[in-house]
């Protein structure tokens, strides 16, 4: 039994008075050892030194172990500042290593360049998609003449 429910929730994170991160969910479940988002949420990741945010995630299912390991799933999407996105149907995110991976099938998109990427194997990446590590990669460049 959850030890508490809410319901069309907004949750504001802050750190010396700094906006660390933005969460929407239609319910969240608090449980002794983790929270569970079961219809999902919305998550705005807040750079510390330009109060901005860097990166979005959606996703249709959450499971947080003591806020600081998430397991994600469902129609996933992750947005950073710089026009990159990620899609994929299952990914962990450790926030004490600020990093996100997996080893599902995962499509990475650069609205700038054009470039699309698919990583049959996963990935491996900093939690804002400053550095991406695909694994077994296929992808569509855009030929500049």
């Amino acid at each position: 039994m959850p030890k508490n429910i809410f319901f069309k929730t907004n949750l504001f994170y802050k750190e010396k008075g700094l906006l660390k991160f933005f969460i929407y969910s239609p319910v969240i479940k608090e449980y002794a050892f983790y929270t569970l988002f079961p219809d999902g949420l919305n998550l705005f990741i807040y750079d510390k030194n330009t109060n901005q945010y860097t990166t979005y995630i959606s996703a249709n299912w959450v499971k947080s172990i003591y806020k600081i390991f998430y397991h994600i799933k469902g129609n996933i999407k992750v947005m950073s500042y710089k026009g990159y996105i990620l899609k994929t149907e299952e990914i962990f995110w450790d926030r004490r290593k600020k990093k996100i991976f997996n080893k599902k099938y995962t499509t990475i998109i650069s609205h700038s360049n054009g470039i699309i990427l698919h990583a049959t194997n996963g990935i491996e990446a900093s939690e804002d998609l400053k550095k991406i590590r695909l694994k077994n990669i296929s992808g569509t460049f855009p030929i500049i003449k």
